[in-house]
């Protein structure tokens, strides 16, 4: 069994037609998997978040102050099964519960699957095809390609395919160094998308939120034995968009943010 817990921070950028946001995170997530058969592990994983969005300005997206809390639970399970020596199946079903304070968190509710096939090349290369696919609130079916890799350059150097932080969809890649025993560095870059219900009460009731970007980042990973590690994560968050649409999926409003500098600290404990 898994627990990790973590706590994000960007800073106040500005929105490109006028005021400024800023953000923080809090994510935790309980994971268990265990081994069924030789060639079968299955899992299941449980996690609950919020995103407190701050507005500000006098005009533009920010005057709106279109939304605030968003809160998200989440449901999944995993299943990773080794068809031969060459081939490594995975497959991930997920339900998605993501909505505003005020809203009714099963009008937030989403499904989806991320799977992936994995083609062993040799014993320092695993690389394959893969897709993520999911339901969206008021509109259509959201798919995004997905490289799965696992790719050992040198024995203290390796390139994988990378995860989110707390309930961001999207593909991603991470470069982890292990230059000490206990150490690890991370260099990565993904697309993340968050879409959630609003809550009857704003300029949009009852309608749809959503933010887009492309963060890229640094971090530095300490490992207390298998049991526990700690993470502290910095970068810059490119390509911003904010999104704002009625209840029935018509666009009300849509504008990007300057890049926004982040940090992240997460903790992770093995029990």
């Amino acid at each position: 069994m898994r627990l990790d817990t973590g706590a994000a921070h960007r800073w106040q950028t500005d929105i490109d037609d006028g005021g400024q946001v800023e953000r923080d995170t809090l994510s935790m997530r309980l994971a268990v998997d265990k081994a069924v058969a030789p060639d079968l592990r299955l899992g299941l994983a449980a996690g609950h978040g919020e995103r407190r969005y701050r507005f500000d300005g006098e005009t533009g997206f920010g005057a709106l102050k279109p939304w605030s809390n968003v809160r998200e639970l989440r449901l999944s399970g995993s299943l990773n099964w080794t068809v031969d020596e060459r081939w490594n199946l995975f497959a991930m079903p997920t339900i998605r519960w993501f909505a505003e304070e005020g809203a009714d968190l099963s009008d937030g509710q989403i499904s989806g699957l991320i799977a992936a096939a994995s083609y062993r090349v040799n014993d320092r290369l695993s690389l394959g095809p893969g897709f993520g696919l999911f339901s969206e609130l008021e509109g259509e079916v959201d798919w995004f390609p997905i490289l799965a890799i696992d790719w050992k350059l040198t024995d203290t150097l390796a390139l994988r395919t990378g995860s989110g932080f707390a309930a961001t969809e999207g593909p991603g890649l991470v470069l982890d160094w292990q230059p000490l025993e206990h150490w690890s560095l991370l260099l990565g870059a993904r697309y993340e998308k968050a879409r959630f219900r609003l809550d009857d009460k704003g300029v949009a009731a009852g309608g749809v939120g959503q933010e887009t970007a492309v963060p890229v980042y640094f971090g530095a990973t300490r490992h207390f034995g298998r049991q526990l590690r700690l993470s502290l994560i910095a970068g810059v968050e490119f390509s911003g968009e904010l999104r704002l649409e009625d209840a029935d999926g018509r666009l009300i409003d849509k504008t990007r943010y300057d890049p926004a500098p982040f940090g992240i600290a997460t903790l992770g404990l093995l029990f």
